[in-house]
Order: C-alpha cells, then sequence, then structure tokens
C-alpha cells in the first residue's frame, strides 16, 4: 500500500470527525470545499473562468449593490456589461451553465431599460449541491493553485462614459480606469479609483484614495481619504484623516479630523476640533469653528483675504512672504506674535461669508460680547497695517487663542 500524504490524512480526520458529529457526506463536503484547491480525496480542485453579458443603454446607469466580494472594476467601448469571475469546483463543471453557475454563487446580472443592476450577495467560502448524482464543491474567487486560500474576486466591465454607482459593504473595491461619473457608498472597505470627472462619496469605516477630481461631494466618517488634484470639493467629514494635494477650491464642514493640504487657492469653511495644516495657501481662507488648530506654511502673495472666527485655538499664518498687507484682529485673552505695530482698531463689523452656519446677527451679539472691556488689551482687538496695505486683507476673531503671524 503507497503512504498516503500529509494532505490526504489531515483531510480524511476531517471528514471522519465530521460523520462522528452526525453530519452527512454532502455536508462535510461543503465544509472542505472551502478550500478551493484540493477536492475530498487530497487532489487539486478543477477551476473555471465563467462570465455573463447584458447589453447597456449608452449613457446609462450601472448600479452595483455588493456585500463582501473583492471587486475589480474595469472600463471598455463595448456597449455591454461583462462580469467575470472563477470558480474552483469538484466535478464535471461542465454540465453546468455560467448563468447557472452565477446563480449558485449568489451574483446577479440584469438590464432593467437603460440601466444594468448587478448584485452581489454574501455566500460562505463554501458550499455543495447535486445535479444528476453529482455532488459539487466550490469556492467562488481565485486562488494560485498552492492551497493558500482565496479571494472571492469579481471583474466587472462596464461601458466607459457611463454613470457607475457602487454600493458596497466589507469589500475592496479597484477602479482600475479613469470615470466619468460616480456615486459610492462604501463601508468597511476601501476604495481605490483613477481619475473622476465628477464623484460623489459617502463612506464609513473605509478608505478612498481617488487620482484627479474636476468635482467631488464627499461625505466621510472614520476613515481615510486622499486625493490628487481637484477642481473643487465639499467635504463634510467626521473623525477622519483627508489628504489633498492640490485644490483649486474646497468647502468643508469638519468635525476632530486631520488634514492635511499640500496646495489650496481658495478654501472656506467650519472646522470643529482635529488640526488643518496648508502647505501654501494661494488665494483666501475663509473659517470658522472652536478648538481646531490651523497651521500655514507658506502664503502667498497673490493672498487676497484671509478670515477667521474661532476660539481656543492654535493658528499659524506667516506673514513673511507677504508685503502688503492690513489686519483687524479682535479676541479677549489671546496672545499674538507678529512683525508689526499694533495700533487702534479700525477694522468694520466683522462678517463671514454665506457659508458659515451662524447668522450675521447672532455673529454681531457675539462680537459685542467678546470685546466689551477688552480695548485696555492690545491683543484683545487691534489693526495693523505693513507695506501700502493695499494687499491681503486679513480679519480675525479668535478667542482664547495663539495667533502667530511670523
Amino acid at each position: 500500500m503507497k503512504a498516503m500524504s500529509k494532505k490526504t490524512i489531515g483531510i480524511g480526520l476531517v471528514v471522519s470527525s465530521l460523520f462522528i458529529l452526525g453530519l452527512s457526506r454532502t455536508n462535510a463536503q461543503e465544509l472542505v470545499g472551502t478550500v478551493p484547491n484540493s477536492n475530498l480525496n487530497g487532489n487539486t480542485a478543477s477551476n473555471k473562468e465563467i462570465s455573463v453579458e447584458v447589453n447597456a443603454g449608452r449613457g446609462g446607469d450601472v448600479y452595483i449593490d455588493n456585500t463582501s466580494r473583492t471587486l475589480e472594476i474595469k472600463t471598455w467601448n463595448e456597449s455591454k456589461v461583462k462580469v467575470v469571475t472563477t470558480v474552483f469546483y469538484d466535478g464535471d463543471g461542465n454540465k453546468l451553465s455560467d448563468e447557472e453557475w452565477f446563480e449558485k454563487l449568489n451574483i446577479g446580472v440584469k438590464s432593467l431599460g437603460n440601466s444594468v443592476r448587478i448584485k452581489a450577495g454574501t455566500l460562505s467560502s463554501g458550499g455543495s449541491f447535486e445535479v444528476m448524482g453529482n455532488t459539487y464543491s466550490w469556492s467562488s474567487g481565485i486562488g494560485d493553485g498552492n492551497n493558500s486560500g482565496t479571494k472571492r474576486m469579481i471583474t466587472i466591465y462596464v461601458p466607459k462614459e457611463n454613470k457607475l454607482e457602487i454600493e458596497s459593504k466589507y469589500s475592496d473595491i479597484t477602479i482600475d480606469d479613469n470615470i466619468n461619473k460616480l456615486t459610492a457608498d462604501i463601508t468597511n472597505g476601501n476604495l481605490d479609483v483613477q481619475d473622476v470627472n465628477g464623484l460623489t462619496l459617502r463612506s464609513k469605516y473605509a478608505n478612498v484614495s481617488s487620482g484627479n477630481l474636476q468635482t467631488a461631494e464627499v461625505e466621510f466618517i472614520n476613515g481615510h481619504f486622499s486625493t490628487k488634484e481637484v477642481g473643487e470639493i465639499d467635504l463634510d467629514t467626521k473623525y477622519s484623516t483627508v489628504d489633498i494635494a492640490s485644490a483649486n477650491k474646497i468647502n468643508l464642514v469638519s468635525t476632530n479630523d486631520d488634514y492635511d493640504i499640500e496646495e489650496v487657492s481658495d478654501l472656506q469653511g467650519q472646522k470643529n476640533y482635529g488640526n488643518l495644516r496648508i502647505s501654501k495657501l494661494n488665494k483666501s481662507i475663509e473659517m470658522d469653528g472652536t478648538n481646531a488648530d490651523i497651521k500655514v506654511r507658506s502664503i502667498s502673495p497673490s493672498t487676497e483675504t484671509i478670515k477667521f472666527d474661532n476660539k481656543y485655538a492654535d493658528i499659524r499664518l506667516p506673514l513673511r512672504n507677504v508685503r502688503n498687507y492690513t489686519i483687524n484682529y479682535i479676541g479677549s485673552y489671546s496672545t499674538v506674535y507678529g512683525n508689526f505695530e499694533k495700533k487702534a482698531y479700525t477694522g468694520k463689523a466683522f462678517k463671514m461669508s454665506s457659508s458659515v452656519k451662524e447668522t450675521l446677527a447672532e455673529k454681531m451679539k457675539a462680537l459685542n460680547e467678546s470685546t466689551n472691556g477688552d480695548d485696555d488689551n492690545s491683543n484683545n482687538k487691534f489693526s495693523a497695517s505693513v507695506g501700502d496695505g493695499r494687499g491681503t486683507e486679513i480679519d480675525m476673531r479668535c478667542q482664547n487663542c495663539t495667533v502667530d503671524f511670523k
């Protein structure tokens, strides 16, 4: 008798143990089938690529509802959607059509008018069923043939110009090509996408990385969002890390986030708690908030406006590259550093843009309350002018702050 391999002995012990526990042979095959590369006899399992195609109207939507499947999305010039995956099995896989395999693997692909809907439901790592007396055990995905497990991966080809909408949980998604319009709702997973003309993103407990964005609307909670060059982006974030290489315009509402922006022209919004770091400011910044530390490394001489309404903050705004500017500052219990002479306050009524959530009346009331009795302290209320004073206009209100203009 030939000596049995360690693998065969191990699988035999598993099956024997299952019989002892009172499980049927079919159930035993289903559990052993979770290892995609081995069948019950210890031999290498068979595998095949399966695919389904449906027509897609030009410019229509492609909607993907996914749970726990790794997705790879590619674009092509065909007016159809193609879904591809690989199945590992024991038995004669040719007895099932690709459509039947997709049904067994809980993957649905259908055309609805001008749109295409793909639903990839949950699936255990293995399963079994009988066809014409043959029992099949399988594991959905792509394996390497070395008993090292599987990634339950699906590859989806979509028309290049069609709008893509993704709702995904507990999975990783890679979009290898540029996308025209993308709407994504990601929970507990990762999204890696290339350039997008128009992005709408909602995310919880996820990491998202993108290429260049023309326009974007992002709601982000508990994760890491990074992007390269941005035209205009609206950000509503909480408890997250945000990295932006460069942006023309940023509108943000941030709570307890860590922002790192390499270069920005216009930035406005509200930030409560956390940090905001900007390497280079080119045109304007207008922010309000509480307990948000803001540090700008370099301010361009072309910067037109700097406005802050903050409290309990550490703010750094180095003016060494700006030769002409005017400062109007209000803020009790503050420490202000700068290479300028403080003079009596000559600024106008403090007013933020319409993007700030508080009404002007509320702001004016708070302004009056914060400045009562502060005229005797030059750090509480002052104006300053450098050069001809016609350059950068700086209006700030910051209570209990440390502000460094050096």
